[in-house]
């Protein structure tokens, strides 16, 4: 399971209700900049988030999204109910 988040968001970056232009623009560069760190987790110990690897997190999303797909294809292929209907 993937999961990133930022737990350094402040003011209005970090609350859900504020849906104005300039914040939403903003939340995007905080997406954008959270996708090229290190994959991370917390340590419990510390409540410090540490590398686990040297990949980025926009990559393990992409090697995530990759694996999902290639399962939905074997299932889909393995199965009658989930094949794609082709025309005859």
């Amino acid at each position: 399971m993937c999961e990133m988040q930022d737990d350094t968001l402040t003011g209005t970056l970090s609350s859900m209700d504020v849906a104005t232009k300039e914040n939403l623009e903003n939340l995007v560069k905080v997406g954008e900049k959270l996708l090229k760190k290190p994959v991370s987790r917390v340590d419990l110990g510390t409540g410090i988030f540490t590398p686990v690897d040297k990949m980025t997190n926009e990559e393990a999303l992409i090697k995530m999204a990759k694996l999902l797909s290639r399962e939905k294809h074997l299932r889909d292929s393995r199965s009658p109910v989930g094949k794609v209907a082709t025309s005859k």
